[in-house]
């Protein structure tokens, strides 16, 4: 269990990154064609709208991951509200000090966190894009043994 002490360290470095987090979400606001200067796409050179579209997504994605952090510390602080912080909310075992030290909204064990990551790549949906159905007769047997080694072996563009 953590100290007074402690629990007001946390705290401390979960609203600092709470903050820095805020900052780096005001200042990636996604861009639009009119943030460049341009009322229309259509008079631009492909390259250049695809640079910004490039930009436009790298700005997107910066934008969502510091959402989500956001969002995960603020349940972290919410845990410490509860008296819950530092118990992973799996378990229940006492997430280890150095663990939160290292990342202060954690909120499982490493196993849990190790078991959690293998389930959810366990129910991934398979995918059957490339697979031949199998009422296909066009008496092609190359396709269906790719189909066939797949199925085996998995897909290794993936």
């Amino acid at each position: 269990m953590l100290s007074k002490e402690e629990l007001s360290y946390f705290k401390k470095k979960l609203l600092q990154l709470k903050e820095e987090t805020i900052q780096m979400v005001e200042a990636n606001e996604p861009l639009s064609f009119e943030d460049y200067g341009e009322l229309t796409s259509y008079d631009n050179h492909f390259a250049d709208t695809a640079t910004q579209l490039e930009e436009r997504e790298r700005q997107r994605v910066l934008h969502e991951t510091a959402n989500n952090l956001l969002e995960e510390v603020n349940e972290a602080l919410e845990r410490i509200k509860t008296g819950t912080y530092g118990v992973c909310v799996d378990t229940g075992k006492t997430i280890p000090y150095e663990r939160l030290k290292a990342l202060p909204y954690a909120k499982r064990t490493v196993d849990a966190q190790k078991e959690l990551e293998k389930e959810n790549v366990a129910n991934l949906p398979e995918d059957h894009s490339f697979l031949t159905p199998e009422e296909d007769v066009r008496g092609d047997k190359r396709i269906q043994t790719v189909d066939e080694l797949i199925s085996v072996h998995g897909n290794s563009s993936s």
